[in-house]
């Protein structure tokens, strides 16, 4: 559900951006390109936010002190057995 809800909200926030970003009559604005690339951005970060707030921001430390298995008994190999 919350990955439905963070899609939904990215997809929503870019089309807005490339909206709002829209030349008005007789202004010099952005090209198309670069008004795309600002919706990307705007939409990748809702999707970043989103996912952090999703899963918490403990998650992010878990990854960081995760070990790969066996990592144990290459420090101690006696150990357990």
């Amino acid at each position: 559900m919350t990955t439905a809800l963070v899609v939904s909200g990215a997809f929503a926030t870019g089309v807005l951006v490339y909206r709002w970003t829209a030349p008005s009559e007789g202004a010099t604005a952005l090209s198309r390109g670069e008004r795309l690339a600002l919706a990307l951005g705007a939409a990748a970060t809702v999707i970043m936010i989103g996912g952090y707030l999703g899963n918490g921001f403990r998650g992010i430390g878990h990854t960081a002190n995760a070990q790969p298995a066996g990592a144990m008994e290459a420090v101690k190999p006696g150990v357990g057995r």
